[in-house]
């Protein structure tokens, strides 16, 4: 399964409540739990550390989730820009604040899920990205 990140560095702690259900429905799907670390970053440099070192030993992360808070930043936004360049087999989902103008997306690896974000909405998200698609290469455009 390999590497989750919850990056919230606008807001650290905005996420556990998405990693506990991450984790549950990890559990819930039997083996997926067995291979997955799941890492929690409060800032970008925290964030960029623990991908270099997972990338390094060449384990690109499963899922990534950045939260943009209330009002993404200019640095999130180039960070979440970078990750997307840099690690193109890794889901990147972002979760936005409702009033975030979200960009047409033409390559098909964008996941953007607008806040609040229920229990419900974030199971059928790990399984569009876990399950279905192993990458976001491989995505079918059915979703966003």
């Amino acid at each position: 399964m390999g590497h989750i990140f919850f990056i919230a560095p606008s807001s650290p702690g905005s996420l556990d409540k998405l990693s506990q259900w991450t984790f549950r429905w990890l559990l819930e799907h039997g083996d997926l739990a067995e291979d997955a670390t799941m890492y929690t970053c409060n800032s970008i440099e925290d964030a960029t550390s623990l991908l270099d070192s997972a990338l390094i030993v060449g384990q690109s992360p499963a899922l990534i989730i950045l939260d943009h808070a209330d009002a993404p930043t200019d640095q999130n936004m180039k960070f979440s820009k970078m990750l997307h360049d840099s690690i193109p087999e890794s889901w990147l989902v972002e979760i936005v604040p409702d009033t975030m103008p979200v960009p047409e997306n033409d390559e098909g690896n964008l996941f953007w899920v607008r806040r609040p974000v229920n229990e419900d909405e974030w199971f059928s998200t790990l399984e569009q990205v876990l399950l279905r698609n192993g990458s976001p290469q491989w995505a079918q455009n059915d979703f966003n």
